[in-house]
């Protein structure tokens, strides 16, 4: 026997509600689809915040105090003169150097920093008193020159604790390479009589605390602070360990929309330690001053 319940149900069944659903599937999707797309918008509203700049692209004028003090000894391990360029070989102890920077946030919460900077200079002076350096003796009142190049560059990623439209503080890591290259010649009158020459490739970790504030639309500033000390054994027999410290102070105005105009103040500090079997050899150099920057950003 049919159940002639169930097929009146079905043929009775009205359609105004079949008419109705239809409208309302494509409302809902229409509502997640503007949704989705708003929280894709917002995702990225953090571009046109004071500190959120995608790329910067930064061409510096520095203008540093430096100081080098560096100590090299014999290969038989006799103990090597303490000297400091800028006093005992007459290097000046103020430069003005370019210097370039890069920055890439290429997320919210997450930058890369490139930074790079020739650090080369030279000296003349006449001894006063007698110079171990290496394996070299130099003697008092002999004419000597000399040269300590750096060349710096820096890498750094840093990840954002708290970044808002006002305010930024984050943690940062990565490599400050240090490729330096220093000598000294003495002079007489049958031309060179003395000279020795030494260097380094020196990638040492770095590790620090970096944060902004938006007072305005405009002015923005920021500031860093790194400090790292290190041993690390390069083989069976040597070793290198140091310490690194570093700060900057920055205060930016957005003058237009892709040029920024900036002024900061960077200190940094660093002490190296190779030792092996036979001898120790060891460079302290510092550097601070006034920075001028123009950046471009995109």
């Amino acid at each position: 026997m049919k159940d002639f319940s169930s097929t009146s149900s079905k043929r009775g069944r009205p359609r105004a509600p079949r008419n109705i659903s239809r409208p309302n599937r494509k409302a809902i999707l229409f509502i997640l689809l503007m949704s989705a797309t708003s929280l894709a918008q917002s995702g990225d509203e953090w571009r046109d915040w004071p500190l959120g700049d995608p790329f910067t692209i930064s061409l510096e004028a520095f203008f540093p105090t430096i100081s080098t003090v560096v100590r090299l000894d014999a290969s038989d391990g006799g103990a090597g003169t303490t000297i400091d360029f800028e006093q005992n070989l007459g290097m000046s102890d103020t430069e003005t150097l370019p210097a370039l920077g890069f920055t890439w946030r290429f997320a919210k919460k997450h930058r890369l920093v490139f930074d790079y900077f020739d650090l080369s200079r030279s000296g003349s002076a006449i001894t006063t008193s007698e110079i171990r350096f290496g394996d070299q003796v130099f003697q008092v009142d002999l004419p000597i020159s000399s040269y300590f190049d750096s060349q710096v560059t820096s890498v750094r990623y840093s990840y954002s604790l708290i970044f808002d439209e006002k305010k930024e503080l984050a943690l940062t890591a990565g490599l400050s390479i240090q490729d330096i290259q220093f000598g000294l010649m003495g002079t007489g009158n049958v031309g060179i009589v003395e000279q020795e020459v030494s260097g380094l490739t020196a990638p040492l970790p770095s590790f620090g605390i970096s944060g902004g504030y938006a007072f305005t639309e405009k002015w923005v500033g920021r500031a860093a602070l790194g400090l790292f000390a290190f041993d690390l054994a390069v083989s069976d027999e040597s070793d290198i360990s140091g310490e690194i410290f570093n700060a900057k102070i920055a205060i930016y105005h957005n003058t237009f929309e892709n040029v920024h105009f900036g002024l900061k103040y960077s200190f940094f500090d660093v002490s190296v330690e190779f030792e092996d079997a036979q001898r120790i050899n060891s460079i302290n150099y510092k550097y601070h001053g006034p920075i001028l920057s123009v950046d471009f950003v995109f």
